[in-house]
Parts: structure tokens; sequence; C-alpha cells
């Protein structure tokens, strides 16, 4: 994770073969938006190859939405593929402060 400037970016989330589907991918993930909230970012972004949707799905369901593309980002076995960028937005009571009271 690096943070700066108020934005974390992860940088990677890597699980070996033999232990995905246990959940871990998700603990690690759920640990590093921890960090960014004790940092009181304001959003959280990574990136993630369009062929690999076990990924797509964890971070969207972690509250991650699509915001963009990086054309030719990841070297691949057909030349390059590109990453989606994912954004996730902190609110301001995930960041410590106290959230608007609704009248």
């Amino acid at each position: 994770l690096s943070v700066a400037a108020g934005e974390a970016h992860v940088l990677n989330i890597c699980i070996a073969p033999e232990y995905q589907g246990r959940g871990l991918g998700r603990t690690l993930l759920r640990s590093l938006v921890r960090v960014a909230k004790a940092r009181r970012v304001d959003r959280v972004f990574l990136e993630v190859r369009p062929s690999n949707p076990g990924a797509i799905q964890l971070y969207e369901s972690e509250g991650f939405n699509e915001i963009g593309r990086r054309p030719r980002y990841y070297p691949a076995r057909q030349g390059r593929e590109d990453a989606l960028v994912m954004a996730l937005e902190m609110l301001p009571e995930e960041q410590g402060g106290v959230a608007p009271r609704l009248v």
C-alpha cells in the first residue's frame, strides 16, 4: 500500500494458488483499507487485469468501482493487457470524522 496526498494505492495482493478461495485475499484487502482509513485518505485506488474475474468480483464486493482503464498496462502472452482502474471512496465517518447530520 502506498499512501500520499490523501490517496492510497494498493500495489499488490498475491495469494498462492493452493491457498486461493479461503478468504485470504479479502482479509488482506480489508487490512489494507483499514490502514488507509487510519491515514485518513479520501480514496483507495488499484489496478486489476480484466482477465482476472475473481479479483474483480472481490474488489466490487468490497465497494470498489471501475473508474477507468490503463491501456497496455500489464505484460501478457499476446503482447500487453489493459488494466481496470478501480477506486473506493472513503466516507467522512470512515476517515474518523463525523458524518453530516440530515435534517
